[in-house]
């Protein structure tokens, strides 16, 4: 259905997986959900030849939103020092074009149940290749990766947010019900927010497909007490412009600890 992400199914072989192989040449599929969770198209995505390296050499040109939701059963993989490693090592040649990146959680703020990553890069085959060869993907964390392009309504990154308090931390995707196509959305600006609102925001942008650029919703990180406050904020915003399906996830900053 025209609107929906990019989903990247994530698969993995266990023999890798233990041998901690990391090879550039694993195919993924892209699948576009419909009712049934039918697999509409598939794809092979590109080898890089020395990965994340290559990409960094050329120009940004596209903000992309990823958000990789874990699979089950692979809490281990996730208390695994030497795999959490190697993904800071692959991010590490991104620090140049990250906006954001976190780990979400459940509501004990404890399970991990996915992660998101907003970044710059140099085009849309760019971003399926930098999800088929992150290191967790590769070695089976995530079920699934949501891809959208991402418009930077703050035009800062979540580094350059001042937080006033050490409060929980929240990322909000929100899609819209309307139609698509030129002018069948409209979000608010972030100048245009409720102050309160406006003052806890880390991250707040569009998103919208990655093959033509559609806008199909917004992305909103903030600061707040509980999922209450939260949930308050995005009345008084008047749900950001858009009628929507609305995912809340506890989240955290990402990165090296």
């Amino acid at each position: 259905m025209k609107g929906s992400p990019v989903r990247v199914r994530a698969s993995a072989s266990r023999k890798s997986l233990q041998r901690r192989e990391l090879r550039p040449s694993v195919p993924i599929e892209v699948v576009r959900g419909d009712a049934e969770g039918k697999r509409a198209s598939e794809r092979r995505v590109p080898a890089v030849a020395d990965g994340p390296s290559e990409l960094r050499k050329l120009r940004f040109v596209v903000d992309v939103f990823v958000y990789s939701r874990d699979a089950a059963g692979t809490a281990r993989l996730r208390d695994d020092d030497e795999l959490l490693e190697q993904h800071w090592s692959y991010m590490d040649a991104f620090a140049e074009s990250m906006i954001a990146r976190g780990p979400t959680f459940a509501a004990d703020r404890a399970t991990v149940t996915g992660s998101l990553h907003v970044l710059g890069l140099p085009s849309v085959d760019a971003a399926h290749t930098f999800v088929a060869l992150e290191p967790n993907n590769r070695a089976g964390v995530y079920a699934e990766h949501s891809v959208w392009r991402f418009e930077n309504l703050l035009g800062r990154t979540m580094w350059e947010f001042s937080a006033a308090t050490d409060e929980p931390k929240f990322l909000i995707i929100a899609r819209s019900h309307r139609g698509l196509g030129a002018g069948s959305f409209h979000p608010v600006s972030a100048e245009n927010l409720p102050a309160g609102l406006r003052e806890r925001l880390i991250l707040y942008g569009v998103l919208a497909t990655l093959a033509d650029g559609d806008p199909i919703g917004v992305a909103l990180a903030v600061q707040a007490p509980d999922r209450e406050s939260v949930e308050r904020l995005l009345v008084e915003g008047s749900t950001l412009g858009v009628s929507t399906d609305v995912e809340l996830h506890d989240w955290e900053f990402g990165g090296r600890r």
